[in-house]
């Protein structure tokens, strides 16, 4: 709905600005009309400055803007004289203006109704906006849309006055006094919905202000925005499932499992085997959240992040006899079932993939694919992200790897170290992939996995 208003605001603003083309001007008419443009452009340039300090004005200084528009009012006057001026002797040339001609060159600003009325302002965006203020914003520009169209229309009479036969500057000063007028109750109407802005919780800093004012202060000029880069390290709205210090929350078998230098440590080796081993978060359930780790595997072994998952199903895969050996019958209540982010750097093709752990599933996205499928139904490739080989270069041997994990619905997307490696869509409710669950970390094979700066932002 906001995007709606702010693209009704710049169309608005744009048909009223832009008038009628000046009709049938011939070349010679077409170059005396360029030269009186480029002759103006002092008194425009005048003009649009004394625009931008009544603006500034109305955000920062409203006691000074009653002397601000009474300096707008003379620069506009200034300019339509000038524009006068200029008409006078091109319609005492032989190149003179019919009268629609000259009616539609007084409509468009004096510019051949190429558009010399645009609403001011350089285009961009406003940083750190949150979407309260963008609603107090949008607020604000809709409460001086309807006065923004009568100062353009008042522009444009006094624009029109300028190039009326004979010259009548009783006209031109009553016009400059309409749109004195117009821009007077724009000014006094943004102050004071300005002021209530920054009484509020939803106070602009200055640096936004800077960048609204740039903006026109509305949002008629506002450009398409990009998201704000990558800021692993930020944690805003995000919950920590691990203090850096104990297990608290955490159960896992403790043959293989520890705390070790701010990291949670899993090692399996050959004198204490682990095979599949999980260690599992037990405080929190989660269907819909963002998830943010770091992830280091050393060895030939690998590991993987448990969502979504459950405990004690029956386990399907076969348990070697060391493994069994050495921590006896399988433990279902440190087995999980579910999806996974797979990581093992080891492999040139599973890292970033997502695995269903412990279900005739197995892989369902390959590394580089977008997949959509319905539970163990079937599931079909539906686009490419990049070259599983070539991904893997991102993929970090021996040391830290930033972990993102982002579920929604049916959709899980796999991140890491920046790239989107892949991405599920299970269509099916009853899948397993789609029910609420613990998280939980893997290790398996001879290895050691270290884990830390784990925080969950959950969605329900």
């Amino acid at each position: 709905m906001t995007k709606l208003i702010f693209a009704a605001t710049a169309l608005s603003l744009a048909l009223l600005a832009q008038g009628p083309n000046t009709p049938n001007l011939t070349d010679v008419q077409a170059a005396a009309v360029a030269q009186i443009n480029a002759g103006l452009a002092p008194q425009n340039e005048a003009a649009a400055a004394a625009r931008t300090a009544l603006l500034n004005a109305s955000f920062g200084e409203p006691a000074a803007i009653p002397a601000k528009t009474d300096a707008l009012r003379a620069a506009e006057l200034a300019l339509a004289t000038a524009r006068a001026e200029a008409f006078a002797k091109l319609q005492s040339s032989p190149d003179k203006l019919a009268p629609n001609q000259a009616a539609g060159f007084g409509r468009g600003g004096g510019r051949g109704g190429q558009g010399g009325n645009r609403a001011f302002g350089t285009g961009g965006t406003i940083p750190h906006i949150t979407r309260a203020q963008m609603d107090a914003l949008t607020d604000l520009a809709n409460q001086i849309l309807p006065l923004t169209r009568a100062a353009t229309e008042a522009r444009t009479a006094l624009s029109a006055a300028s190039v009326t036969e004979p010259r009548n500057n009783a006209a031109l000063k009553a016009a400059a006094d309409s749109l004195k007028a117009a821009e007077l109750k724009i000014a006094t109407t943004r102050a004071a919905a300005f002021g209530k802005i920054q009484a509020s919780r939803n106070k602009l800093t200055p640096e936004q202000l800077t960048a609204f004012v740039a903006l026109g202060g509305s949002f008629a000029n506002f450009a398409f925005t990009l998201p704000q880069p990558l800021n692993f390290p930020e944690h805003d709205g995000f919950v920590s499932i691990f203090d850096g210090k104990t297990l608290k929350g955490w159960d896992g078998n403790p043959k293989f499992w520890r705390v070790e230098d701010g990291a949670l440590v899993g090692e399996s080796t050959p004198q204490n085997p682990s095979g599949n081993s999980y260690i599992v978060y037990r405080d929190m359930e989660a269907k819909d959240f963002t998830l943010k780790f770091e992830i280091k595997v050393e060895g030939t072994g690998g590991s993987g992040f448990q969502y979504r998952s459950r405990t004690g199903s029956p386990w399907l895969a076969n348990i070697p006899d060391n493994v069994t050996a050495n921590v006896g019958p399988v433990n279902l209540n440190w087995m999980m079932t579910g999806p996974q982010a797979d990581f093992w750097p080891s492999s040139a093709d599973w890292t970033g993939q997502f695995y269903s752990e412990n279900t005739p599933m197995r892989i369902l996205a390959w590394r580089g694919q977008v997949v959509e499928g319905s539970g163990m139904a079937r599931k079909q490739l539906m686009g490419n992200i990049g070259d599983r080989k070539q991904l893997n270069s991102f993929v970090k041997m021996n040391d830290w790897n930033e972990y993102s994990v982002i579920a929604r619905g049916g959709t899980c997307m796999h991140i890491l170290n920046g790239q989107l490696m892949a991405v599920m869509v299970d269509d099916d409710p009853n899948s397993s992939n789609n029910q609420s669950g613990f998280f939980g970390i893997e290790i398996e094979a001879t290895t050691k996995v270290s884990v830390r700066n784990m925080w969950v932002k959950k969605i329900n």
